[in-house]
C-alpha cells in the first residue's frame, strides 16, 4: 500500500535586533515554490528537498508537497507573510486527510511577528489537523534554536552535522527513512531536549577545521548513539545567537525508541559538553587595521586570492548586506586586484543597470538599512562592467544543483577593486555568484566576501588564506551591545562567567 506523506518548507533564520522585518516578497525572491514547481526545481540537487523526492520514490509514498518558502536571513517574519504561507499548508493537509507521516525540513530559528517559536506553531497547526497518532518528522538547520514544544510535539527531529551545511541531502534522508520506519510500525520515536544556560557556543557549529568544539561533541554523540540501546538520532544544535527568545542558545536532541531514562541522561551528559567547552574558538575577528596591514601583503606567486569575510554583515545570519567600512578600508589603502560580493543597494543597483554596460555611473553606496551598523553610505564614480539578473546555480559542495537569486545587479568597476551591487541581499556561498559578473574568484588578488561559514566549502580550498573581520556590522559578536528582553537570564556570557 503507498503511504500518503505530507511535506512542506518554511524556513528562515530570524534576526530579533534587525530593523528590516522579513515579508512574503522576501520569501518569493528567494526560494518560494508551489506544488508541482517543486520537483521540477528539486529533484536531483543535493538539498533537502533533493532528498524528500527520492525518498518518496524509494517508498512510493503519494507525495503531497504544497509549498517550499525560504527567505534570506533578516529580521521578524511579518504575521501577513506567515499568515499566508500557513494557510497553504493547512488547508493542503486538510484536504490530503488521511495522511500516514509528516516530514518538515525546517530552519529552526524562525521568529515572527506573533510567535517568538515559529517552528513550535507551525507544529502546533499541523498536529491539531493530524491528532497525535501520525508521526511527525523534522530537520533543523544546525543554527536552530529547539524548543521543548518542538520536541513534545514531533516525533523525530534530525540536524545537519556539518557547517558549511554539505549534509542538507543526507539530512532529510535520515529523517525520512526514520518516518518510514514509524508509519510501518517498527519503532515508536520520542524527542527529549537538553541545553545549558549558554547563549553562544560550540565554536558556533562549525565542522570544516577538523577539530574545534563542535568536532569533539560530534564525536561524542556518535559514540553515545552506538552505545545507548534505543537511540536512534541525537541532533546538536548550536543555536542563532541573534534572536531574542526564551530559548535561543545551544541544545542536543535525542530522538529513541519509545520512553527511556536512559535517553535523558544522553541528553544531559551532552548538554554538560555544552557548558564545559564554551568559549572555545576556532576563528578571530581582526580589528580593521589588522585586516588591512594583511591585505597589503604582496601576493604571493602563483597563489590564490586572500578570503576576507566581512562576518558581522553576513545575510547569512541576518544582516542587512549594505555595510560600508570594509570596502572603504580596502578604498583607503589602495589595494588592487580586490573582488566585492555584495554590497545589497537596490537604488544603486537601479542606477547602474540603467547606465548599462560600458556607462559611467555616480552612487552612494550601501550603509541605508541601518547606518549605525558597518557604515554610513560612500559616494563612488565608475564603470558598468557587467550586467545581470542575479540568478546563480551552485556548483560547489553547499546545495549543490540549487538556484538562489540575488536580485537585478552590476559589477561597479572602480581603479583595483570590483563591487557587485545588488538588489537583494544575500552570502556568498559559490563562486557562481563572481562568475556571472564576469569575475573568476581564482585570479582575484582578494575577496571580500559578506559571509561567515557557507562560502568556506567553495573557496577556502582556492583561498592562499582566510581571515575575518570585524568591521562593526549587526552580526557582532559583541552580544552584550543588544537590547535583550526575552532571553532567559542569567546566561553565558551575558551574565556568567
Amino acid at each position: 500500500m503507498s503511504l500518503t506523506v505530507f511535506a512542506a518548507s518554511i524556513s528562515h533564520e530570524s534576526h530579533t535586533f534587525s530593523i528590516a522585518p522579513t515579508t512574503l516578497d522576501d520569501f518569493r525572491n528567494c526560494q518560494y515554490l508551489e506544488g508541482d514547481a517543486i520537483n521540477g526545481a528539486m529533484r536531483g540537487t543535493r538539498s533537502e528537498w533533493g532528498a524528500v523526492i527520492d525518498l518518496a520514490d524509494e517508498f512510493d509514498w503519494h507525495l503531497v508537497d504544497p509549498l517550499v518558502a525560504i527567505a534570506e536571513p533578516a529580521g521578524k517574519v511579518t504575521d501577513e507573510a506567515f499568515e499566508h504561507m500557513m494557510g497553504i499548508l493547512t488547508r493542503a493537509l486538510e484536504r490530503a486527510m488521511p495522511v500516514h507521516g509528516v516530514l518538515l525540513p525546517l530552519h529552526g530559528a524562525m521568529v515572527t511577528e506573533s510567535h517568538d517559536d515559529a517552528e513550535g506553531e507551525i507544529l502546533r497547526q499541523i498536529r491539531a489537523i493530524v491528532g497525535h497518532a501520525v508521526p511527525i518528522a523534522v530537520t533543523l538547520d544546525l543554527h536552530a534554536n529547539a524548543s521543548e514544544e518542538m520536541a513534545g510535539l514531533a516525533d523525530i527531529i534530525t540536524t545537519y552535522r556539518t557547517t558549511p551545511h554539505t549534509d542538507t541531502y543526507e539530512t532529510a534522508e535520515r529523517a525520512g527513512r526514520l518516518l518510514q520506519r514509524t508509519m510501518l510500525g517498527e519503532i515508536q520515536p520520542t524527542v527529549t531536549l537538553a541545553n545549558r544556560p549558554v547563549l553562544t557556543g560550540l565554536d558556533h557549529g562549525r565542522t570544516i577545521a577538523g577539530h574545534g568544539a563542535m568536532v569533539e561533541m560530534l564525536a561524542r554523540v556518535r559514540e553515545a548513539e552506538a552505545q545507548t540501546p534505543g537511540v536512534l538520532d541525537i541532533g546538536v544544535n548550536a543555536g542563532f545567537n541573534f534572536a531574542d527568545v526564551p530559548f535561543s542558545g545551544p541544545t542536543v536532541l535525542v530522538t529513541g525508541d519509545g520512553v527511556r531514562p536512559e535517553y535523558r541522561e544522553v541528553a544531559e551528559s551532552l548538554a554538560d559538553f555544552i557548558w564545559d567547552s564554551r568559549g572555545r574558538e576556532t576563528i578571530q575577528l581582526l580589528p580593521m587595521d589588522e585586516t588591512i596591514s594583511i591585505a597589503s601583503e604582496a601576493r604571493p606567486p602563483g597563489s590564490g586570492p586572500l578570503l576576507i569575510g566581512d562576518f558581522t554583515d553576513s545575510p547569512g545570519a541576518g544582516a542587512h548586506g549594505d555595510a560600508t567600512n570594509l570596502v572603504r578600508a580596502l578604498l583607503s589603502a589602495g589595494i588592487k586586484g580586490v573582488a566585492v560580493g555584495t554590497i545589497a543597494d537596490p537604488d544603486s543597483a537601479a542606477a547602474g543597470i540603467k547606465a548599462g554596460i560600458g556607462g559611467t555611473v555616480t552612487v552612494d553606496l550601501g550603509g541605508k538599512k541601518d547606518p549605525r551598523f558597518g557604515g554610513t553610505p560612500i559616494r563612488l564614480t565608475g564603470t558598468v562592467g557587467a550586467v545581470s539578473d542575479g540568478i546563480y546555480l551552485r556548483k560547489g559542495k553547499y546545495m549543490t544543483g540549487t538556484k538562489a537569486n540575488m536580485g537585478p545587479s552590476f559589477r561597479l568597476d572602480l581603479d583595483g577593486m570590483q563591487i557587485i551591487v545588488a538588489t537583494y541581499a544575500t552570502q556568498i556561498d559559490d563562486r557562481e555568484q563572481f562568475r556571472i559578473y564576469g569575475i573568476e574568484p581564482e585570479r582575484m588578488n582578494i575577496l571580500a566576501c559578506k559571509a561567515m561559514n557557507h562560502f568556506r566549502s567553495d573557496f577556502e580550498p582556492i583561498a592562499r588564506r582566510l581571515i575575518y573581520v570585524d568591521a562593526g556590522a549587526i552580526c557582532s559578536l559583541d552580544f552584550k551591545q543588544f537590547p535583550w528582553k526575552k532571553l532567559r537570564r542569567p546566561i553565558w556570557p551575558l551574565d556568567l562567567s
